[in-house]
C-alpha cells in the first residue's frame, strides 16, 4: 500500500465518509511516515468532491469539456472567428450537460462550472481535474496561469502547462555550465560549523513537527466545519422546499377560506329568507 493508492480510494469516497476512512487507512499501516502522510490528506470541498466523482463516474463528460479547450486554442491561434463562436457555444452546452443531474446546490454547481471553465483554458487546471483528487475549486482569470499547487491532494503531471521561469540563481548556473564554466564549490565546513548546522537542523525539525501537529489539528477543525456547513446547506435546502410547500398550502387554505365565507354568507341569506317565509305563513294563518 502506498500513499497514491490510499489517496485514490479516499477521494473516490463520499465526503461524509472521508474523515472516517482516512483515519482507518492511517491505522491500517505500520509505516509511521505513511500514516502521518495519510492523516495529512485534506478533505475536499463539496465542489471538488463533485468533480472527483464526475471524473470517476462519467469521465467521457469531463473529456468532452476539456477537449474543447484544445480546439479553442487552435481556433484562437488561427483567428478563426466562426470556429471560436461555435466552440464557445459548444463549451457552454457541455459545461451545463456535465453538471446537470448532480443534485448540487446553486453555489456548488457554480464552483463546479468555474473549475471546468478554468480547466478548459488552462492545461495545469485540466491536469488537476483529471487527477480525480481535487481539494478545492479552481478559477481562471484568463490571463495568469491557474495555481494548482494546493488544489490537488498529490502532485500531478502538469508538463503540458507553461513552465515557470526558473530562479535567477539556477538560470545563471545553467548559463555558466553551458559556457564551460563550473559553479563555485561550497567551502569545506569546520567542526563547529557542522555542529551549529546540526543544531539548526534539530531545531527546525522540532519546529516542523509542531507545525505539522498544529496543521493536523486545524485540518480536523476544518473538516468538522466543512461537515457542519454541508449539513447546514442541506438543512437550508430542506427548509426552502418546506417553505415552498407551505406557501402553496397557505394559498390553497386561503382560497378554501374565501369559498367557505361565500357559502356561509349564502347560507345565512337563505336562512333569513326561510325565517321570513315562516313568519309570513304564520301571519296568514
Amino acid at each position: 500500500m502506498d500513499l497514491r493508492e490510499v489517496a485514490e480510494e479516499l477521494y473516490a469516497s463520499a465526503p461524509a465518509a472521508f474523515v472516517e476512512r482516512r483515519s482507518a487507512a492511517a491505522q491500517e499501516t505500520d509505516d509511521r511516515d505513511l500514516a502521518r502522510r495519510i492523516r495529512a490528506l485534506r478533505k475536499p470541498t463539496a465542489s471538488a468532491a463533485a468533480l472527483n466523482a464526475l471524473m470517476r463516474n462519467d469521465p467521457e463528460a469531463v473529456h468532452d469539456v476539456l477537449e474543447i479547450g484544445d480546439r479553442l486554442r487552435d481556433a484562437f491561434a488561427a483567428r478563426d472567428r466562426a470556429a471560436i463562436r461555435e466552440l464557445t457555444r459548444e463549451r457552454q452546452r457541455l459545461l451545463q450537460a456535465a453538471t446537470r443531474g448532480l443534485g448540487l446546490s446553486a453555489a456548488v454547481a457554480r464552483e463546479v462550472e468555474e473549475t471546468l471553465q478554468a480547466a478548459v483554458v488552462d492545461p495545469a487546471a485540466a491536469a488537476a481535474v483529471r487527477s480525480g483528487m481535487l481539494l478545492r475549486s479552481l478559477e481562471s482569470t484568463g490571463v495568469d496561469e491557474v495555481d494548482v499547487s494546493d488544489a490537488v491532494a498529490l502532485p500531478v503531471d502538469t508538463s503540458a502547462a507553461p513552465s515557470r521561469r526558473p530562479p535567477r540563481s539556477a538560470k545563471q548556473a545553467a548559463v555558466k555550465q553551458a559556457a564551460g564554466q563550473t559553479v563555485d564549490e561550497a567551502p569545506r565546513e569546520t567542526a563547529s560549523e557542522r555542529r551549529e548546522r546540526q543544531r539548526r537542523i534539530r531545531t527546525a525539525q522540532k519546529a516542523l513537527e509542531r507545525a505539522r501537529a498544529d496543521a493536523d489539528g486545524l485540518d480536523d477543525e476544518l473538516d468538522a466545519e466543512v461537515d457542519r456547513r454541508t449539513d447546514l446547506e442541506g438543512e437550508r435546502d430542506t427548509l426552502e422546499r418546506r417553505l415552498e410547500r407551505t406557501t402553496e398550502e397557505l394559498a390553497e387554505a386561503r382560497a378554501v377560506e374565501r369559498d367557505l365565507r361565500r357559502r356561509i354568507a349564502a347560507a345565512q341569506a337563505a336562512l333569513r329568507d326561510a325565517e321570513r317565509a315562516l313568519r309570513d305563513a304564520r301571519a296568514d294563518a
